[in-house]
């Protein structure tokens, strides 16, 4: 028998006996109130204190249920959690997850391989700390936006360690509760380093020359709209030199094509050595070369030719033979001299030849003069032919 049953009957026989014991002793009881009357008076008070009681039981034991399954609830989460990162580790690709609310954060064994980590110990941070410093604040853009909400797919170096470096493309998705919160993040970690260095081949072949890794005339193309357009919208100067080699047609003739490339190197290293470091230079085939100079004034242009026709102009040692040349070099000059590209070059070739008729190893200035010159020969109309591709 339960507790309160035992307490309800044992509470019914004493006051029972203390009816009985009353109603027997107590004459004017007897006429007066009914028996039933006086035991309710004494069982009503314990009947509402049992009846609280029993219903402060039912609640305490609905709570304990509530709390108990609660309890199994969370043991489960924690279990699955546990699984979770137990499988995403022993998946062979290099894959994050992070749950926000419980943050948690695991990292496969691929991903620590990949990032070479020896913490057993996954965080966010190892990963961002491996990003090259060039690449951090873009990183860091992307990663408020996956914690916003938004999933991307980017590109990022890694310093694996002091001596590697990799190229990696991190896709992520974005797990959002029905309150519009972000719940989990997951992700895949790509190695694409052998793909950036296809890449990177490609436009090498594309844009530069293979013999001097110059760029090439594709290259001075897309360089000469950019700084045209550029020039117009902030109003400065540019600078076109076309320099040609005295002299080569005949080393590579007499002594041969490998020396003559050679040649071609040695004095692309030179031309590199004599102006400044965003000037381009591009050969455009054979010996000849165009150099863009932006934002110059005449006087520096004068400095910048006449370091080129010295340091050009040095005899080189190739397979043990000493030979030299010398450079032809003409110049045209953005506003003055044109506003477009071809007759920019149009000018500074003729420039050119005009430095090859007064004894060549010297650099001319297009000047107005020169408008009606017509030059015995000409490389404007090969040049030009790369413009209207």
């Amino acid at each position: 028998m339960k507790v309160g049953n035992m307490v309800w009957l044992l509470a019914i026989i004493i006051l029972l006996a203390i009816n009985i014991t009353i109603y027997i002793t107590v004459p004017s009881w007897q006429n007066g109130v009914p028996l039933s009357l006086l035991s309710f008076s004494f069982l009503f008070p314990i009947w509402m204190y049992y009846k609280e009681n029993n219903q402060l039981t039912i609640k305490n034991n609905e709570f304990k249920l509530y709390y108990d399954e609660l309890l199994k609830q969370k043991e489960q989460s924690e279990k699955k959690a546990t699984q979770l990162g137990k499988f995403i580790q022993e998946i062979p690709v290099p894959l994050f997850s992070i749950n926000i609310k419980k943050a948690q954060c695991f990292f496969s064994d691929s991903l620590k391989e990949l990032l070479n980590l020896t913490s057993s110990i996954s965080e966010l941070s190892h990963l961002e700390e491996k990003v090259h410093p060039i690449d951090k604040q873009q990183f860091l853009k992307d990663k408020k936006a996956w914690l916003s909400g938004y999933p991307s797919i980017s590109r990022f170096r890694l310093q694996r360690d002091s001596h590697h470096l990799l190229w990696v493309e991190i896709r992520t998705k974005i797990s959002i509760n029905p309150y519009g919160k972000v719940d989990s993040i997951s992700g895949i970690v790509i190695d694409i380093t052998k793909q950036i260095e296809t890449e990177e081949n490609l436009k090498q072949m594309a844009y530069y020359d293979s013999l001097t890794n110059l760029p090439n005339r594709i290259m001075l193309r897309s360089h000469l709209k950019k700084v045209i357009s550029r020039a117009k919208r902030k109003e400065h100067d540019i600078t076109i030199m076309f320099l040609d080699l005295d002299g080569f047609k005949n080393i590579n003739d007499t002594l041969g094509h490998d020396t003559g490339d050679a040649l071609l190197k040695e004095v692309a290293n030179r031309l590199n050595s004599g102006v400044r470091e965003e000037d381009l230079i591009s050969r455009i085939g054979g010996d000849e070369f165009i150099i863009v100079i932006e934002e110059t004034h005449k006087e520096e242009v004068k400095m910048i030719a006449e370091r080129i026709l010295t340091n050009t102009a040095k005899p080189y040692l190739l397979n043990d033979q000493s030979v030299s040349v010398t450079p032809s070099i003409g110049i045209s000059t953005y506003p003055d001299d044109g506003h477009d590209i071809e007759t920019l070059i149009k000018n500074a070739d003729k420039a050119m030849y005009l430095a090859k008729d007064r004894g060549k190893a010297n650099f001319q200035f297009y000047t107005d003069e020169l408008e009606a010159y017509r030059p015995k020969e000409s490389l404007f109309e090969k040049v030009l032919k790369i413009f209207q591709k």
